[in-house]
Formats: C-alpha cells, sequence, structure tokens
C-alpha cells in the first residue's frame, strides 16, 4: 500500500511529477487526495499549473475561481488568472487580474515580476523598468526579471544598464542560454563582437562541446568576419556531432556568408542527408538558392521549412526578403504583416523593412507610417530619424521634423548624414534654414558642451517662469480677496 502523503509532500511530489512531464501521474495523484484536502489553497492552484503546463487554459479556469473562493486576495490564484486570461487573448481580463495582484500584493515578488513581464511585452519599457527598482527592494534573485529588465533597458538604449542586467541573469543562473544570446547580441550591436566570442568561449570550457554554444560561436565569429574561425568551429562541431545537422547549416552559412553558394549548398544537402526534415537547413537551403537566382526552388525550400514550422518569425523574414526578389509584393507584404503582428513589440526590423521597400517606390505615406512605427517600438535607435525627416521635409512639415532632429543631434552630433538632409529644398525658407544654422552649431559642439548648453537654457527658462508664475499666483489671491 502506497504512504498517505501529508499535505506538504503531496505539493512537492507534484510539482516533482509537473516538472517531469508525468502529467497523468500528477492527475491521478491530485485525484487521490482532491476531497481529503478539498478547501485547502494549494489543490486549485495544483490543478490550476496542471492545465496550464498541458496547454488547457480553459480548464485551469474554475480550479483557479475555486481557488479564490477559498482565499479571495491570493496572488497565485490572481497570477493564474493573469496568465491564463493572456494566453486566451482576452488582454482586458487580464490586466484586470493583474491589477487587483497589485493592489493587494505590492510588494510580493511574484506580482512584480508579472508586471515587469507584461509592461515589457506592451512596449511600455518605462513602466517595465519601474517595477523592477521595486522588484530590486523585494531583493529578487529570478533570472527572468533580470533578463525582461535588461530587455527594458536594451529598448529604451541603456545599454549599459541592459548588461548589468543579463550579467546578473547570467551569475544567477549561468546555464540560461537565453540570456547569454542576448547578451552577446547587446555586445554586437555596441561594436563589441569580440566580447561576444569570448561570452561563448568561457562558457564552453565549463561545459565542453556544448551543441548550442558551438553554433552560437560560429554566429559571432561571423559577425567579426573572421570566417576561417568560423569554418574551423562548425567543421569541428561536425565532427563531434556527425549525425546533427546543426554543424553542416552552421558552414552552410559560413560559405553564404563569403560568397561560396556551391560550397554552401553541399553543406545544405549534407545537413538535409543527416535530417530530412530540418527546418533549418531547409531555410538555409532556401536562402542559397534565393541567392543563386534558383527562385522556384527557393520557394518550395521555404514553403516545405513553413510547413513543418509555420509559426518561425526568422523563416518568415527570410522568406518575404525572397518574395521582395521575386517581385511578389502582395505576398511580401502579407507575410511580413504577418511577422509584425506575431513578434510585436520585437518587429523593429520588420516595419524598417517595410518603411524601406515603400520609400523605393515613392510610397511616402506608408513609408513614413511603419517607420514610426519601428520609432515607437526603438526611440533611441537614431538611424530611423534621417528617413523620416526627410519625408517630412518632402512634405513642407519642417516643424514636426525638428524634433527628430534634435534628438539625432544630441546622439550623433552634425555628420555627413546631417549635411545631406541640410541640402534638400525644404530647407530654403529663411526661418528653416536659420534653425539649421543653430541645429548645426549645436551638433558640432562636442558631448558635454550639448549637455551643458541644454541644461543651462532649462534653467535660465525656469528661472524666468517661476517668478512670472508666483506673481500672477499672488495677483489671483490678492484679487479673489478684493470684496
Amino acid at each position: 500500500m502506497d504512504e498517505w502523503l501529508d499535505l506538504p509532500d503531496l505539493i512537492d511530489k507534484t510539482h516533482e511529477l509537473i516538472e517531469l512531464g508525468l502529467f497523468n501521474q500528477a492527475a491521478e495523484l491530485l485525484a487521490k487526495y482532491e476531497s481529503v484536502y478539498a478547501n485547502d489553497i494549494d489543490i486549485p492552484v495544483l490543478y490550476s499549473r496542471l492545465y496550464t503546463e498541458t496547454d488547457q487554459p480553459e480548464k485551469a479556469l474554475p480550479w483557479l475561481y475555486k481557488g479564490l473562493n477559498i482565499d479571495k486576495n491570493n496572488p497565485e490564484c490572481l497570477l493564474g488568472l493573469f496568465f491564463v486570461y493572456t494566453q486566451l487573448e482576452n488582454s482586458k481580463k487580464a490586466i484586470h487580474y493583474l491589477l487587483l495582484a497589485e493592489h493587494y500584493h505590492p510588494h510580493n515578488e511574484q506580482v512584480l515580476n508579472a508586471l515587469i513581464w507584461y509592461y515589457n511585452e506592451k512596449n511600455c519599457p518605462e513602466d517595465a523598468v519601474r517595477y523592477f527598482e521595486k522588484a530590486l527592494n523585494t531583493g529578487t534573485d529570478n533570472p527572468e526579471t533580470f533578463q525582461h529588465a535588461g530587455l527594458s533597458y536594451q529598448r529604451l538604449g541603456r545599454h549599459e544598464e541592459a548588461r548589468q542586467c543579463f550579467e546578473s541573469a547570467l551569475a544567477i543562473n549561468p546555464h540560461f542560454h537565453e540570456v547569454r544570446d542576448f547578451l552577446a547580441d547587446l555586445h554586437i550591436l555596441r561594436g563589441n563582437s569580440t566580447k561576444s566570442i569570448e561570452l561563448y568561449r568561457t562558457y564552453l570550457e565549463e561545459s565542453p562541446n556544448n551543441l548550442r554554444t558551438m553554433s552560437r560561436l560560429v554566429f559571432c565569429l561571423c559577425q567579426c568576419e573572421l570566417f576561417d574561425q568560423a569554418s574551423d568551429e562548425a567543421r569541428k562541431t561536425i565532427r563531434y556531432y556527425p549525425n546533427s545537422p546543426v554543424g553542416y547549416v552552421d558552414l552552410a552559412y559560413v560559405h553564404l556568408n563569403t560568397g561560396k553558394f556551391d560550397e554552401a549548398f553541399v553543406a545544405a544537402q549534407q545537413a538535409l542527408d543527416v535530417a530530412p526534415v530540418d527546418t533549418e537547413a531547409l531555410r538555409v537551403l532556401a536562402i542559397i538558392q534565393s541567392e543563386r537566382g534558383e527562385m522556384k526552388s527557393a520557394d518550395k525550400a521555404f514553403q516545405n521549412a513553413l510547413k513543418i514550422d509555420g509559426d518561425n518569425p526568422e523563416i518568415m523574414r527570410d522568406y518575404y526578403h525572397h518574395l521582395k526578389l521575386c517581385g511578389n509584393y502582395t505576398k511580401m507584404e502579407l507575410v511580413a504583416n504577418r511577422v509584425i503582428r506575431m513578434e510585436y513589440p520585437y518587429c523593429m526590423e520588420d516595419f524598417w523593412f517595410l518603411a524601406d521597400f515603400y520609400r523605393e517606390r515613392g510610397k511616402n505615406l506608408k513609408a513614413f507610417d511603419n517607420l514610426r512605427k519601428a520609432y515607437k517600438l526603438m526611440p533611441q535607435e537614431s538611424e530611423l530619424i534621417p528617413s523620416i525627416v526627410e519625408i517630412l521635409v518632402e512634405r513642407k512639415h519642417f516643424s514636426y521634423a525638428a524634433p527628430f532632429l534634435l534628438q539625432y543631434i544630441k546622439k550623433n552630433g552634425w555628420n555627413e548624414i546631417m549635411d545631406q538632409i541640410g541640402k534638400a529644398r525644404g530647407f530654403k525658407n529663411k526661418w528653416n534654414r536659420e534653425s539649421l544654422r543653430l541645429l548645426r552649431f549645436f551638433g558640432q559642439r562636442p558631448v558635454e558642451y550639448r549637455k551643458f548648453i541644454f541644461h543651462y537654457h532649462v534653467r535660465r527658462l525656469l528661472l524666468f517662469i517661476v517668478p512670472v508664475l508666483l506673481g500672477l499666483i499672488v495677483s489671483l489671491i490678492l484679487f479673489l480677496r478684493i470684496p
């Protein structure tokens, strides 16, 4: 006869079974003890986890509501309802329960983590950072909290703080591969590709021959244009894992980056010989065939990859680039917009792609709309600004262009791009030219000077406004007191 489990042992055993993927055994165990512990909040919580882990959110709902009947302010049930309704794409109910959780448990670490995640996903990085700072006061050591905060800081252009968050997440969990990738990508973004290489080489010392890490190392070496080293690493992967398509796929990408299409094709075929339905092998084969001008074969390879993994955004991105080369613009737009819907708010490059496409065809309003959306996602991405300004100036909206120009100059100063913008017809007007001269003066000064002059004028403005406002308030008070 099985040993009887007290409630704490039942909770531990059920969580263990769920984590091992033994869902049927977990369900049988809960059913055995359900009537015994019917009035305990942990039973509904365990059932809700079981159903959400098995992708049955509708079945989790009644258990979560049952939990709230036992304890109406229970944070686990409130957060469970938030995540379930998020899965069901009912954002109105989801945020309702998240805000209830915040109201009743404003300092609860799990609640703060959920708020950071929510505002990060909703492209409200300032709010996500605000809740992250609160979570730090709870002494949080959840690596996912630091991951989401790092992404928010990165979106705000606060790269140093993003780096610190990613490194903190890795310090807590050295095997958090997704964060390591984010940190490596951040190094590449900041022009420190060699640091990304060091990141993966260091981890390989701790975990030799880790297939995922070896593949990412090849990618980073390609980013540094160290193609010989990248090729050696890809061949090393093939030697260690001859029955895996990963090394062959990586080698195909190395050859693709160096324009060796025939060698890339051979490597892609070798990957497919090992794994005929591997989506990455089909994807790289499709890209190679597209680059070689074999459009029908490339289209077939893309379609085969998407039949296997129809929701893969990276395959779809390559596919819409291919469709553009083919001149199939209607389908290209459909695929690009589908990626945007799937990936929002991580879809700046897709908006940028569509903006460039419309700009090339003289559809400036559509181009501007996509640039504006991309800029809203990443306001610190100053490279978007010149295209935005060109369109505004062409349409004689100088007053709207000026704030964008100021933002660009704050970060980049006056450079060759600004010289080109300054030659546009829209700046021939006398007042526009004067404004441009002021921006040139501002932009040609060092960064520290620009910061100083900005704060200097803000202080002067405040010194002027504050006495005026005080005078108006005093006058109003005296006026109201006159009988």
